[in-house]
């Protein structure tokens, strides 16, 4: 969970930018508290003492990024929290809604911590996993630090010895930040790792659209089979070429309005910001677009017939 600073973070972003207009979903999305999707996890939230952990309550001017999808498996959804603190709560679906399994907060304190990956701010992390995230014990308190005050380094701390520490880092003053460690900078290995990996993640990514698009554009050929074929025995049977014809005009608007009803929906969930994963909204939706589609057919079947017969009375009156 703890977000590692390394000094490739222009490739990182770069390629965090081209996953989020792949649309796999990987990559955390700016939301409010008030969002739909963010209730649910709020609520889970609510049904955790979270204070005896520890953890301060999430403020409404805090930036929230939600993460719907996890790569090893260990979450359902994350919210991650920056404000006076930065933390990453982590959630796993239930039938009713959301668990709370894991949160992450980080405090940060007043003097500097120079690495070879860069010069960085002391911090003290707060974490309970319930379920394993990382590598930390389930089911325990874990408090460390990480800087360079070697009072504090290499230990693990209890609420009682760290909260002393944290109204102290409120009112000391941030010292001035040192110059980088000579030779700390660029490393090549983890970026290209890193690489690697995205590299490998986009193309998973866009060999699933592909052969999506795929299986769409087979499904689509096989429908307009299915269609013109009834369409041709219908009127093979009736001994018309007008009942074919209005065979094949009922089931393109039937098809039609399944597909108009599902794009209507879509709509609909996004402006009332309505749950997604609601089977019921899809199904009242796509019903209600196929009897439109339907009654749509119908009504143009009738004209059509109008039409047909005026003109044959015409024929036959010149006749």
């Amino acid at each position: 969970m703890t977000e590692r600073r390394t000094s490739v973070g222009f490739i990182l972003l770069f390629l965090l930018a081209v996953l989020t207009q792949t649309g796999c979903g990987l990559v955390p999305e700016n939301v409010s508290l008030s969002d739909s999707r963010v209730q649910p996890l709020l609520k889970a939230m609510e049904q955790v003492d979270r204070p005896s952990l520890g953890f301060t309550p999430v403020t409404t001017n805090a930036q929230i990024k939600l993460e719907t999808h996890s790569l090893a498996g260990s979450y359902d959804a994350m919210l991650h929290v920056y404000g006076a603190t930065s933390r990453t709560i982590a959630f796993r679906k239930t039938a009713t809604g959301y668990r709370w399994t894991a949160e992450q907060e980080i405090y940060q304190g007043p003097k500097w911590w120079q690495t070879m990956d860069g010069t960085f701010r002391e911090e003290m992390i707060i974490e309970y996993q319930t379920e394993r995230v990382n590598g930390i014990p389930t089911n325990q308190l874990s408090i460390r630090y990480q800087g360079s005050d070697t009072n504090l380094e290499g230990r693990e701390f209890t609420l009682a010895e760290v909260r002393p520490i944290l109204e102290k880092w409120k009112t000391s003053p941030v010292e001035s930040q040192p110059p980088d460690l000579p030779g700390a900078g660029f490393d090549p290995a983890p970026a290209m790792f890193m690489l690697f990996m995205l590299l490998a993640l986009l193309v998973g990514c866009c060999l699933a659209l592909i052969i999506g698009a795929m299986c769409v554009a087979i499904v689509a050929v096989m429908l307009a089979g299915g269609i013109v074929s009834a369409s041709v025995l219908i009127g093979i049977l009736r001994r018309s070429v007008s009942a074919g014809f209005r065979a094949l005009i009922i089931q393109l608007g039937a098809v039609a309005g399944m597909a108009g009803g599902a794009i209507a929906t879509c709509v609909v969930t996004l402006i009332t910001k309505a749950r997604w994963n609601s089977p019921s909204y899809w199904i009242i939706g796509i019903i209600l677009g196929l009897f439109a589609g339907i009654l749509f057919a119908w009504v143009i079947n009738r004209i059509w017939g109008r039409v047909v017969q005026a003109l044959t009375q015409r024929l036959e009156n010149r006749n």
